[in-house]
């Protein structure tokens, strides 16, 4: 009885793990650029069960019809699982659907890659392209931190940029 508890334990931990991953993807559903998280679960070993203190004939081994090997005389009756665990929570990183903003600087990234962004943290990687023109010119995100590209931060003016198909950003400084 208490390894049936333990096994029930296990099973409503690994759905806790799973419903908190569930949860935080609605809660995120409508933050751009956020990837869905599922959680994988894997099974303890099983544990092979036996009928103990039966009255079994036992094959000969040796004699006119020998049988091979050794012989266990309590029979499998069935196996017993003990249980299941996360093994881990992963992100997805399909394709999300893009949505017209309306805003000129709402950059979106279809197929590999991330935008570079510099945060008191260092530089940190985002797929939310949700951009806006910082008091310096800077291209930033909503927190304000500037967007970088190969030389440093892109500076941007209203109407002075294009993005051509390869993401490539054109501008007059």
């Amino acid at each position: 009885m208490i390894r049936g508890m333990y096994t029930s334990a296990s099973g409503m931990m690994a759905q806790q793990w799973r419903m908190d991953a569930v949860s935080n993807n609605l809660a995120n559903v409508d933050t751009t650029g956020y990837k869905e998280d599922q959680a994988v679960h894997k099974a303890f070993p099983q544990l092979l069960l036996r009928r103990m203190n039966t009255n079994i004939v036992s094959l000969p081994i040796s004699g006119e019809n020998p049988v091979l090997g050794s012989m266990d005389k309590a029979p499998v009756i069935g196996k017993l699982g003990t249980g299941v665990e996360v093994n881990e929570i992963f992100t997805v990183f399909t394709q999300g659907a893009f949505q017209e903003s309306g805003n000129p600087f709402d950059l979106a990234l279809e197929g590999e890659g991330f935008f570079v962004v510099e945060t008191p943290y260092g530089e940190r990687l985002t797929r939310n392209g949700s951009f806006h023109i910082g008091p310096e010119g800077l291209l930033v995100t909503k927190e304000g931190y500037p967007v970088l590209g190969e030389d440093g931060p892109i500076q941007l003016k209203l109407n002075n940029f294009i993005v051509n198909q390869d993401g490539v950003i054109f501008y007059n400084r």
